[in-house]
């Protein structure tokens, strides 16, 4: 969010508020600004179609808005989702965190909705099967906690994928494990592992093996020092109505970061890592993304804070102790484009340039840019990025949303890696801006950026108040679709129906004996092109995407070379590679292996 505090009111005039027809003859609320598309972007078919109402999918996130009216900064973060193959059958569910509401004589009882897992059965089909795989309270039967985020991981190394869920006071981490009947369901372990205490106010969290010892650490974002001890009720926008108050108000807290010290056992080492200690000038996390930055094989840790300077935690980590040293400032990813501090949300990590380093990409508030960090680093040593926003195009949508749930994708095949922002408001009566906003999609065309919001189809052309979102290949046909999440409307699930013609390769990379691969490196080399993927923790928004990494390879029919760079320092390389399938890269293996296959 952003400094949304008295500095906005008059900012109308700042950029003008358009009524009208917005994409596809559809109408846009008053308020809400829509970048033009570009004058060489043909219109065609959609890229995609909104399935939601067949799906099988119908949950929605509620932030407690219709059960008080206390205006409170708890309930503008939203929730987000997660893609996860939790019973191995080689299909993607869905994950939607619940929320929360307010109880209780004064309506101070801060309590949650559980939250929803939908499991995937082919054909963009849908079954809710929350209370089969235990979901649906917490352990000895506790109820929920107000829930934003989920990330997912093999924490313990078994194979399958375990779910941890972040909120309000506390985080709770679920195992994956056999139900008895030949299927798979989750236990509550928060407890055992250590996570259930230490937390105040969770939000994003991201997985990476920070030490290299091949488990996956967790890094936990958190917020401000909001309570209703301490909630301010004096602030407005427009100088007579009460809305909700900025994070300007409050100090941040410290982020956490545990370490898996295995037995399925979290220690929590935020102070001996070197994490910042929080109060007035840091740490209001709201987004996080652990990637490998420098090349040098171990993942290191972006985080978008609100209205202050956002992190990036170099790791400099042995296997002894984790290490973490924060250099935003010195590698330039810390403020915005005007050297300011911006209210940044959603954020990813990509190769949109082609230069085979990974570009960290943010969004952000009102009034603001969206930040894209060319990545300019030449030694490991010497991480550093400048400001790439207005040379790559994006600048041109404007500076009128309000960003959160974002990633990269190759949406059509062409070779590049397109971005699309899912935006909404986070104050509840907004001057400057609509509350509901148009969804922003942009293609990339050799590392230029064009608004093509018109090709995004039905979901594109109406305004939302968004704020989760995955992108994640639900049918297996190499294009990625998109599942969002919303403030009390439905998750919105959104099949890529983009043209076929061009080719695609999928690779998920897969560590041996189960380790963690976030910091390695994929490279294609097909139709005379060489592209990158980066093996990823965390993103979007208080959300946890498909991990398999998708190349778009135009016409070419075939991979010459896939190589990857593990972060152990070792790489493997496979020929002729075919295309229009997916390949897991085991670690080790002399040959791909061919991905988990749908059951029925």
């Amino acid at each position: 969010m952003r400094r949304f505090g008295v500095a906005l009111i008059g900012l109308v005039g700042l950029s003008a508020a358009i009524v009208g027809c917005g994409r596809g003859g559809e109408a846009v609320p008053s308020g809400v600004e829509v970048a033009p598309p570009a004058a060489d972007e043909p219109v065609g078919p959609p890229w995609f179609e909104d399935v939601t109402s067949t799906s099988g999918v119908s949950f929605s996130y509620r932030n407690g808005e219709d059960t008080a009216d206390h205006l409170s900064i708890l309930e503008s973060l939203g929730g987000g989702l997660a893609a996860i193959d939790y019973d191995g059958d080689g299909l993607l569910d869905l994950y939607a965190p619940g929320g929360g509401y307010f109880a209780g004589p004064d309506k101070r009882e801060i309590r949650g909705h559980p939250g929803k897992l939908y499991r995937n059965r082919g054909g963009f089909q849908f079954e809710d099967v929350t209370a089969a795989a235990g979901l649906e309270t917490l352990a000895d039967g506790k109820p929920w906690f107000y829930s934003h985020a989920a990330a997912v991981a093999d924490y313990d190394r078994d194979g399958w994928p375990d779910l941890l869920v972040t909120g309000w006071g506390r985080v709770a981490l679920f195992h994956n494990e056999p139900d008895g009947k030949g299927g798979r369901r989750f236990r509550d372990v928060s407890a055992a592992a250590g996570l259930d205490r230490g937390i105040t106010w969770a939000t994003s969290a991201a997985w990476a093996d920070l030490d290299a010892d091949g488990s996956p650490d967790l890094y936990v974002c958190q917020y401000v020092d909001w309570s209703f001890s301490n909630h301010p009720t004096d602030c407005q926008y427009d100088g007579k109505t009460r809305d909700v108050c900025p994070p300007k108000r409050f100090k941040g807290l410290p982020h956490k970061v545990y370490r898996s010290a295995g037995g399925g056992l979290f220690v929590d080492v935020s102070d001996v890592a070197g994490l910042h200690k929080g109060g007035d000038g840091a740490s209001k996390g709201l987004g996080a993304v652990a990637v490998d930055v420098n090349g040098d094989g171990r993942p290191d840790v972006y985080v978008a804070n609100d209205t202050v300077p956002n992190f990036l935690y170099m790791n400099q980590s042995d296997k002894a102790q984790i290490k973490l040293t924060e250099r935003g400032m010195h590698t330039g990813v810390a403020l915005g484009g005007s050297a300011d501090n911006n209210g940044s949300m959603g954020v990813d990590a990509g190769d949109p340039e082609g230069t085979g380093r990974p570009a960290l990409w943010v969004t952000n508030y009102e009034n603001e840019l969206h930040a894209l960090y060319r990545n300019m680093t030449e030694a490991p040593n010497r991480p550093s990025f400048v400001f790439a926003t207005q040379p790559t195009g994006i600048a041109a949508i404007g500076r009128k949303f309000v960003g959160w749930g974002t990633g990269f994708a190759d949406l059509d095949h062409d070779g590049w890696e397109d971005l699309f922002v899912i935006d909404g408001h986070a104050i509840r009566y907004p001057t400057g801006a609509a509350r509901r906003q148009l969804p922003v999609l942009l293609r990339n065309k050799g590392g230029r950026f064009a608004e093509v919001g018109r090709r995004g189809g039905a979901y594109f052309a109406a305004a939302h108040l968004g704020r989760g979102a995955v992108l994640a290949d639900f049918d297996n046909d190499g294009r990625q679709d998109l599942a969002v999440s919303h403030i009390n409307d439905p998750v919105a699930v959104l099949r890529n129906v983009a043209p076929a013609g061009n080719h695609w390769v999928g690779v998920g990379p897969s560590g041996a004996e189960h380790r963690d691969v976030v910091g390695a490196r994929v490279v294609v080399e097909a139709g005379g092109r060489t592209q990158t993927r980066f093996a990823k923790g965390g993103g979007s928004y208080a959300s946890s995407p498909d991990r398999r990494l998708v190349f778009g390879l135009g016409s070419a029919e075939k991979v010459t070379k896939l190589t990857v760079y593990w972060p152990d320092g070792t790489k493997q390389e496979w020929a002729d590679v075919p295309a229009d399938q997916y390949h897991v890269a085991a670690q080790g293996q002399k040959d791909l292996q061919p991905p988990a296959r749908p059951k029925g």
